[in-house]
């Protein structure tokens, strides 16, 4: 493994604990301790070892929390230098700001103001909306497709949640449900994986419900797992949920749905290629590819798919990773819908999120896609 996974995080953790310890000698320095003495020093570092502890122990919202108030602890920084540059020209002291700056309450304040915004719009779980068109011969009233991905249950997610969801999934009439990947994930229990397994199966739709694994949802980031692969197979089989690994399933004699094994299985498992998953299709059908990353875009386009469904990304979920992720190119795409020729992609952001039940980068949707002909 690149060693730069180790050194890069073992770098920020100990700029951040420096950053900590000042942070916490300046607001206890309010109170007249002395922040010098011998003690007070070790007192703080005590502090700060607790704090990265708790916060690093399994990357929980703890860690969040720290980088939150860092960052606008950071950003009151630039602040107090801004004043105390206009102070030095005009012969000001801003004697009020010094003690809020000083106090480091602010950055704590704001931090569970977003912190708490983000549990409750992860937690709001909206239907977003796409009309997709096709020369395609699909019969005249099209199709419905309803669409979840990165439930990943048991991160806020439970059955009453869950089921409420798929009531109003339920409202909108689908022809089908499509579950993206990682509806499951390290985290979750057996006795889960086996509930959300139950409650999706029982989503009704006229031809079925479809699923296609995730990175996350065989368990392979924990080193105890609660499930395998096979017994989440099994579970979402008896369930009457169809699991499409490299496979494809017809519809009508009009439209084929081909399911990708996960790009992170690929490497073990050898998926099969974009161009042997459609070698032996009619690609005068209407070809929807379920694909949990949106990966191969470039290649799909010209192969004969017509629609791609991802998800993976969480379009960031938390702020600004989204951005950074964009900035980079570490997905294809982001968020959204993109149009490559006659190929169509919609990447969702997720009906919940990995790990952190915070969301504050993105929103929790689950889709509704129409297909329809061309007028």
């Amino acid at each position: 493994m690149n060693i730069l996974y180790f050194i890069l995080p073992a770098f920020l953790m100990i700029i951040v604990s420096i950053y900590l310890y000042y942070y916490i000698a300046r607001a206890i320095s309010i109170s007249k301790i002395n922040v010098k003495k011998k003690r007070v020093k070790l007192i703080i570092i005590a502090i700060v070892i607790i704090i990265m502890y708790f916060s690093l122990r399994d990357l929980g919202v703890g860690v969040v929390a720290v980088l939150h108030i860092i960052t606008i602890s950071l950003l009151m920084d630039l602040i107090n230098y801004i004043f105390k540059l206009v102070g030095r020209r005009r012969n000001i002291t801003y004697y009020k700001w010094k003690i809020v700056y000083n106090s480091g309450i602010v950055p704590i304040i704001v931090s569970v103001i977003i912190l708490a915004y983000g549990y409750w719009n992860m937690n709001n779980i909206v239907e977003s909306d796409y009309m997709i068109y096709t020369n395609k011969d699909i019969r005249e009233e099209g199709y419905r497709v309803a669409m979840i991905s990165d439930l990943h249950y048991g991160t806020v997610m439970n059955s009453e949640k869950l089921q409420k969801a798929c009531a109003e999934i339920e409202k909108s009439a689908p022809d089908m449900v499509v579950l993206c990947g990682d509806i499951v994930d390290e985290k979750t229990n057996l006795e889960q994986m086996q509930e959300v397994a139950e409650i999706l199966g029982s989503i009704k739709s006229k031809f079925g419900v479809f699923y296609v694994y995730g990175n996350h949802d065989d368990a392979r980031y924990s080193s105890i797992p609660s499930y395998t692969k096979g017994e989440l197979w099994n579970e979402l089989s008896s369930n009457n949920i169809r699991v499409l690994v490299d496979q494809s399933y017809e519809i009508n004699d009009e439209f084929i749905i081909i399911g990708r094994d996960d790009e992170g299985f690929s490497k073990e498992e050898g998926r099969k290629s974009s161009e042997d998953l459609i070698a032996n299709i009619d690609k005068n059908k209407f070809i929807l590819l379920l694909d949990h990353q949106p990966s191969n875009l470039d290649e799909n386009s010209f192969l004969g798919y017509d629609l791609q469904l991802s998800g993976h990304t969480h379009k960031g979920q938390i702020w600004p990773c989204g951005l950074i992720s964009e900035l980079f190119n570490f997905n294809e795409l982001e968020y959204g819908y993109e149009k490559i020729g006659n190929y169509e992609v919609i990447v969702s952001s997720g009906i919940s999120g990995w790990n952190y039940p915070i969301r504050t980068g993105s929103k929790s949707e689950y889709l509704i896609v129409d297909i329809k002909n061309k007028v």
